[in-house]
């Protein structure tokens, strides 16, 4: 055979066999449906990889993505009261790091729980309760207007929502949650906060080394703590806001808009705190910092 030929012949077998490869790489597609409640819970667990969740206004799960070789299986099944969607992977497996890519529509007013691991979770335009989590990925909520709980370890967590309970939490990534009125409890270690409310029914933060950013009105009658330890707080309210101030810190400094000077609380020790009230003293807010700086602000 001509040597040209045969060079040619190679080069082109050389060829299909990267796009073989890449072919193989990409993962195997997948789709799945099957009809579900209007209003059912819809359990979602993948351990490596993403889970994008849908709402939408048919009363069907629908499924589709790619499964990674590292897949052993793709369990799902729908029903009226629970649908479940579980990614399967080998019991005793090591260093997975090709899984699942998946998006599933489900009914807008399920209740969506979703599990990952070393996988981003989103979920948007879902009316109903919401507990999302992952422990090494990013969480992105947009919806839910009953209830929403989002946590990573690592990742970050974001949320934007209309619901009026609000838990947000990860141990080193940011969270950032905005919203309506809501509840709202957020924690971290030593990734900062930042939460934006048009007002806050109740409010509890709490974080190690975290800076924390708060602005929004406070409920009449609503409680609002703050605990850290190094970490600084800025709490922004409007001018008019009703609320009574309990403000203490080891060695961090107190600066506020509404005009109240901090005093020490002993002669040999750096500690301060301050106490006031303004409007009519309804919201009760504590703050507690060891050693960062506390502010207040005013809109």
């Amino acid at each position: 055979m001509n040597r040209k030929v045969v060079n040619s012949s190679l080069a082109v077998l050389g060829l299909v066999i990267i796009l073989a490869a890449g072919l193989a790489f990409a993962g195997e597609p997948v789709e799945r449906s099957g009809k579900a409640s209007a209003n059912g819970i819809v359990y979602i667990e993948n351990m490596v990889g993403s889970i994008e969740v849908i709402g939408w206004g048919k009363k069907e799960i629908k499924l589709e993505g790619t499964l990674g070789k590292d897949v052993e299986d793709l369990e799902f099944e729908t029903g009226k009261k629970k649908s479940v969607i579980e990614v399967v992977y080998p019991r005793h497996g090591r260093n997975i790091k090709h899984g699942a890519e998946l998006v599933i529509h489900v009914p807008e007013g399920s209740r969506v729980v979703i599990e990952g691991v070393s996988a981003s979770v989103s979920v948007a335009q879902v009316s109903g309760k919401i507990d999302a989590s992952s422990v090494s990925g990013d969480v992105d909520v947009n919806g839910g207007t009953e209830s929403v709980e989002a946590e990573s370890i690592s990742g970050d967590v974001m949320v934007d929502t209309a619901a009026e309970k609000v838990e947000v939490e990860s141990i080193s990534g940011r969270v950032i949650a905005r919203g309506d009125k809501a509840a709202v409890e957020a924690a971290t270690v030593s990734g900062p906060i930042e939460l934006e409310f048009s007002q806050f029914l109740e409010l509890s933060v709490e974080t190690v080394s975290g800076s924390v950013e708060v602005a929004g009105d406070l409920h009449a009658g609503g409680g609002f703590s703050f605990d850290t330890v190094s970490g600084s707080v800025t709490l922004t309210v409007p001018g008019a806001v009703s609320a009574e101030f309990e403000i203490t810190t080891f060695s961090g400094g107190i600066d506020n808009d509404f005009g109240h000077k901090a005093r020490k609380t002993s002669r040999y020790a750096p500690g301060k705190e301050l106490e006031f009230s303004v409007g009519g003293g309804d919201a009760e807010v504590e703050i507690n910092s060891f050693s960062g700086d506390v502010m207040i602000r005013t809109e």
